[in-house]
């Protein structure tokens, strides 16, 4: 049972540990990146750095995510929970467009 104790929380660490946090910026009425390859683990965090807002969603099977109305100046984050691509747009800004590539 002690092994457990120590185990598991070691475990968890080493999992969090391994995840990448990507950085998109949404500035211009453009995402940048335009692409980016992840794990599944992996964070996404969507920067409004305009100074209107912003949108961004997904209707990508177990990635569907939808983070409302961005104001200017705040961060979203979402984790990539499922390996597949991952196409995301802007529904303020149709032309914005990001290709997630989740192995």
């Amino acid at each position: 049972m002690k092994i457990l104790k120590i185990a598991i929380p070691l475990l968890l660490t080493v999992c969090v540990a391994t995840a990448a946090e990507f950085e998109v910026v949404q500035k211009g009425k453009l995402f940048e990146p335009t692409a980016i390859d992840a794990k599944v683990g992996d964070v996404i965090k969507f920067k409004n750095a305009d100074p209107f807002a912003h949108n961004a969603f997904s209707e990508d099977g177990e990635n569907e995510f939808d983070i409302g109305m961005q104001a200017p100046g705040e961060d979203y984050t979402i984790t990539l929970k499922a390996a597949g691509t991952i196409n995301v747009e802007c529904a303020i800004h149709p032309s914005m467009q990001l290709k997630i590539t989740v192995n």
